[in-house]
């Protein structure tokens, strides 16, 4: 992380944990469906993969340009 945080200086700052979420996001946005999701991220209960998934701003992009314009916030 601190590797590509030093090439690339105008991404935001990202964490492991946090590319789980943007991981979760981008697969179910992909037609993933939330049970393979939660197993993915084993995760023990589906309402915890819920809180992963951040649906309420979803543009029609692919899921490249989802990936690249969330990491450049």
């Amino acid at each position: 992380m601190k590797s590509v945080n030093r090439r690339h200086p105008e991404l935001k700052h990202a964490t492991p944990h946090k590319l789980r979420h943007t991981g979760a996001t981008l697969a179910k946005q992909a037609g993933t469906s939330l049970e393979d999701i939660s197993r993915a991220l084993t995760h023990s209960d589906t309402l915890i993969t819920k809180t992963y998934v951040n649906t309420s701003n979803i543009v029609p992009m692919t899921v490249g340009e989802i990936a690249y314009r969330n990491l450049k916030k």
